[in-house]
């Protein structure tokens, strides 16, 4: 069932092993796309997309939530944000009346026990345990505040690219 959920988004489920890592998103308010969380796998020269689960969907402007999911450590995973821009989107692109979509990647490789906070604009951080996370935490804060990238990463720019499905 992997190959079908390549490309038809599931509905993520926690993983429920000891070694499980901690995820955290902010959907902020007012928040109109779609966040994925997809796994790769190394394929040739590329990274093709194995599993893709949509973490949540805004068709009509967010309320505003902290997401808190569960992955399987070792695995390499993309948060990705989907949203409409242009004239059907946001109304402020001009050059491009009929709108686009926007799509932000952040790559990652989760570790055993660790918790990370996923952003699209700027990345992902470890971040500790203790850490409170809420619909007004700021990412740019967060991010001046735990300022070393997460390692081992991978490279999301270099995904397979196919003609159904994307990347």
């Amino acid at each position: 069932m992997t190959g079908c959920s390549a490309l038809l988004p599931l509905n993520y489920r926690n993983y429920e092993g000891k070694d499980a890592a901690t995820v955290v998103v902010i959907d902020p308010k007012g928040f109109v796309g779609t966040f994925y969380l997809s796994i790769y796998e190394k394929k040739g020269a590329c990274f093709d997309r194995d599993e893709r689960y949509e973490l949540v969907s805004n068709f009509l402007p967010s309320e505003g939530r902290v997401l808190t999911g569960k992955v399987q450590p070792g695995r390499l995973m993309a948060f990705q944000q989907l949203n409409a821009a242009g004239q059907w989107g946001d109304g402020t692109q001009e050059y491009n009346k009929a709108g686009y979509v926007e799509s932000r990647w952040a790559s990652f490789i989760p570790q055993p026990g660790k918790r990370y906070f996923l952003d699209s604009h700027y990345g992902v951080r470890e971040i500790p345990a203790d850490y409170a996370v809420t619909v007004y935490t700021e990412p740019a804060k967060l991010f001046s505040e735990f300022k070393t990238p997460v390692e081992p990463n991978w490279d999301a720019t270099n995904r397979c690219h196919h003609s159904i499905g994307g990347s």
